[in-house]
């Protein structure tokens, strides 16, 4: 850079490596620095020897084998007082230690100093997203030696929302929509400083649901450019993983006093989201999109991580389970336990909407395998599979719900084993009650 350079020399005639190699660095001022230079043998960079570069100094006129400090000297190369001693007789001059008093400035600083010569290309470039790839590669060659266990520990992603879940329009991007009547909302400070987000007063955004995602953009025309991914096109200001919600609630307002009709809250693990509807024709649209899409990952998520003996397994405790509700016996603590257990599909102890969902599921279906038909005595898939024509997937989704609802005691998504040792019984019969009321 600027008036800073190196010249390197090296000897490309031994196709074992780079023999000899050197440096010197002049200052912009003008003046030579102390120079650096390095020269090792086979003690120094691999592929090199005493020999080859014997015979390289041999042709330049430096006959003697690998040169010592005088004979470096009087090439004209600045060479420092003090020289760090090697083996075999090699030396290393490195580059110069710094002036007293100096310190290293970080690199950042030195591409945009105007005094340290021209301005890097660096300075200023802007990351951008290019492509999204696998993280492996190439698969398929013959590089990876463990082909089939990559494959294995691949898991296939085949999860997409329903159609009527891509819906997109303006949103109140807060739990608070009276807070920016008269002015700028309180909140729009502490974003714009923590988050450098900038709304206006009343933090209007338009909002989407693409995949799995809910999106916050500035405005239609952002959405409309960057939706598709293009690059350097928009992005949106803020967006969510819906497969990490657990529940929606939706809070109406009052039409005489407040600027929105209704308040949604989108519970989430690790948090909530928060925002309001202007009109009243779009509460139902929000409402069943966000439900949707929490419906389609949480079973997506119980059946991805499932196996036929985890299966065969569960269905001995589902029919038991299912015996005891019917002769009206209580659950002991033992086995709710292993139920739970037995239902923790992704072992992380911890039942989420999903697992439920499957729980009710095959308890349903061992209950019906009690009523002495035909189809109840085909066997386990045969009674799961007229469980499923029963008990469409929108109904079980509900009673999942309720269940969670009443067995989750802290309201965070997960339902822990104590939680459902101590409600559990009672949860399920809500669940299944409330099925049976409906029929």
């Amino acid at each position: 850079r600027g008036a800073s350079f190196s010249q390197a020399l090296c000897s490309t005639a031994a196709p074992r490596g780079v023999v000899l190699a050197f440096s010197l660095a002049y200052s912009k001022r003008g003046a030579a620095s102390s120079g650096s230079m390095l020269v090792t043998g086979s003690a120094g960079w691999s592929g090199t020897s005493n020999t080859l570069a014997a015979q390289y100094f041999a042709e330049e006129g430096m006959p003697g084998g690998i040169p010592g400090p005088m004979q470096v000297q009087q090439a004209g190369y600045p060479v420092p007082p003090t020289l760090p001693p090697t083996q075999g007789g090699q030396f290393a001059i490195r580059a110069p230690n710094l002036p007293m008093g100096a310190s290293a400035m970080p690199q950042p600083m030195l591409d945009s100093d105007p005094t340290d010569g021209p301005v890097s290309v660096a300075y200023g470039l802007q990351p951008e997203l290019v492509e999204i790839r696998r993280k492996l590669p190439a698969p398929e060659t013959k590089q990876y030696l463990h082909k089939p266990l990559f494959r294995q520990n691949e898991r296939p992603v085949d999860f997409h929302p329903r159609q009527d879940a891509d819906v997109a329009g303006f949103v109140l991007a807060t739990g608070d929509p009276n807070g920016g009547l008269g002015g700028a909302h309180p909140a729009n400070e502490e974003d714009k400083e923590k988050m450098n987000l900038h709304y206006n007063d009343s933090r209007l955004v338009f909002q989407c649901i693409s995949g799995s995602a809910l999106m916050h953009w500035n405005n239609q025309q952002d959405f409309n450019l960057g939706i598709y991914g293009a690059r350097r096109a928009p992005r949106p200001i803020a967006w969510w993983d819906l497969r990490k919600a657990y529940d929606v609630a939706v809070e109406l307002g009052d039409p005489d006093f407040d600027v929105a009709a209704a308040k949604f809250t989108v519970n989430m693990f690790g948090g909530n989201v928060e925002f309001c509807i202007e009109v009243e024709e779009d509460i139902p649209v929000w409402y069943n999109a966000i439900r949707s899409v929490i419906q389609d990952a949480a079973w997506h998520h119980a059946q991805q991580r499932e196996t036929p003996a985890q299966k065969r397994r569960r269905w001995p405790a589902a029919t038991g389970i299912a015996q005891a509700i019917a002769e009206g016996r209580p659950l002991g603590e033992r086995a709710l336990a292993i139920l739970y257990h037995l239902y923790d599909v992704d072992m992380d102890c911890s039942m989420k909407l999903g697992e439920v969902m499957l729980l009710i599921l095959e308890i349903h279906a061992a209950l019906f395998a009690m009523s002495g038909s035909a189809e109840g005595k085909a066997g386990m898939e045969s009674c799961v599979q007229g469980a499923m024509a029963r008990l469409p997937i929108d109904e079980l989704f509900e009673l999942a719900l309720v269940f969670r609802r009443q067995c989750d005691s802290s309201n965070d998504g997960k339902i822990t084993k104590p939680e459902f040792v101590r409600l559990g019984h009672e949860a399920l019969l809500q669940a299944l009650e409330a099925h049976y009321q409906v029929r």
